[in-house]
């Protein structure tokens, strides 16, 4: 994989690191024997830079099906034998792994985001329990969410569509105590461009959302997106006052790693929260 350790500028590379975070950028792929090797290698990447935390983008096992390649069908088993070999990598990297996959149901198929610690045992799974009306017909809506703990801190996931457009979600996670909120999404541009620089006006909103999440949760936000030329948002880590601690260049396979202090992710706007002062007069 090209250029895949970078490290956070700024104030927070200056103090004394707590926890190092990473987001990787992977290939767009389209068949599990495709989407491993990458994987794998960001995993292995991350280790070797002391990285506690990892998240890889979303359904990157095999590949998001709202690309313009057709993605192959992927048994249940198959996906589970690839996990087994994502469990190892995490394991032999001392690196919690957050990796994004499908699980097929009778009903379409569910968007998870599988949570690995370092010794490679499996703490759970995200379902994506807000589907994209343009992704309804391929993938459906699961249920319930929760908060993780691990390497020290406590985390959730807003899976794509969820970071963007439900910021309620977002707000529940970091009233539920996550200091992190991890963002693994897949992002193009529409008119087939590549953005140049970060929040740029003439790019999709995306990062702006990201950017809100993280100022009005008073939270560190990590997303992570697939690499290619039409890649629209970045893989990025935010800081808890809006600050970019860290991204992959857009089109770029790489990781994106910062050393954050846990402390600054008080909560402190999500708490401050008091719906019962905005009751709606009819």
């Amino acid at each position: 994989m090209a250029r895949l350790e970078r490290d956070a500028a700024g104030p927070y590379a200056e103090r004394m690191p707590t926890l190092r975070i990473a987001v990787a950028s992977t290939p767009l792929t389209a068949t599990l024997a495709e989407a491993l090797p990458p994987v794998l290698s960001a995993i292995e990447a991350a280790g070797k830079r002391g990285v506690r935390i990892l998240c890889l983008p979303e359904a990157i096992l095999p590949g998001h099906r709202m690309q313009k390649r057709a993605v192959e069908d992927v048994t249940a088993t198959a996906l589970d034998a690839a996990l087994e070999q994502v469990a190892a990598a995490a394991r032999a990297a001392r690196v919690v792994t957050l990796v994004g996959t499908e699980r097929p149901t009778p009903d379409r198929r569910r968007l998870v985001q599988v949570v690995f610690d370092e010794d490679g045992n499996r703490l759970g799974e995200q379902v994506k329990t807000q589907v994209d009306p343009s992704e309804e017909q391929v993938y459906a809506p699961g249920s319930q969410r929760r908060v993780f703990n691990a390497a020290g801190v406590t985390f959730g996931m807003a899976i794509c569509h969820e970071v963007f457009r439900y910021p309620e979600i977002s707000r529940a996670l970091a009233l539920a105590g996550a200091q992190i909120i991890f963002a693994p999404h897949f992002v193009n541009t529409r008119d087939g461009s590549l953005p140049a620089r970060w929040l740029d006006p003439k790019s999709p909103y995306n990062e702006k959302a990201l950017l809100c999440r993280a100022l009005e949760n008073t939270v560190f936000v990590a997303a992570a997106n697939s690499a290619g030329p039409i890649q629209g948002s970045a893989s990025c880590i935010i800081a808890p006052d809006g600050a970019l601690l860290a991204s992959v260049p857009y089109g770029e396979v790489g990781i994106a790693s910062a050393d954050i202090d846990s402390e600054r992710a008080t909560g402190l706007i999500a708490r401050r929260w008091a719906p019962e002062r905005s009751t709606t007069m009819v």
